[in-house]
């Protein structure tokens, strides 16, 4: 996922969240967030809400500066379900993605909490069982 949040004084905040499944089991997580002129890099990443059909994911994810918990709600009008072909060429699995959805994020900076919103800036794209 990725999110844009325009703030008053003109700048930008954004986020950045993956997460895809390994071999062996392994599973990547990793989140960036670029906020007041710094990014902060989160690597430990909880799920609290994985739901494909309604193309909605909440998580917290945090790393010794930063705490944050995202809400990402693309369930609208603009979802779109794309096949994408197996690198091997062996058969195809279903994108869905929104590039218009909801975001919603609160950060713990140090001793400063923030919420960051944006209506229709950012984007989700899912992949997996529906």
């Amino acid at each position: 996922m990725h999110a844009c949040f325009p703030q008053q004084d003109g700048s930008l905040s954004t986020l950045e969240a993956l997460t895809y499944e390994m071999p062996l089991g392994l599973r990547f997580r990793k989140a960036v967030l670029w906020h007041k002129g710094s990014s902060q890099v989160l690597r430990t990443m909880a799920e609290s809400l994985r739901d494909h059909e309604n193309m909605r994911w909440s998580f917290q994810a945090s790393s010794r500066r930063c705490h944050l918990q995202a809400e990402i709600d693309a369930s609208g009008p603009s979802i779109h379900r794309l096949p994408y072909v197996k690198t091997d060429c062996s058969g195809a699995f279903d994108v869905s993605n929104n590039s218009r959805a909801f975001a919603k994020v609160h950060i713990r900076l140090g001793k400063t909490t923030e919420e960051l919103t944006t209506e229709n800036g950012a984007v989700l794209e899912m992949v997996g069982d529906y």
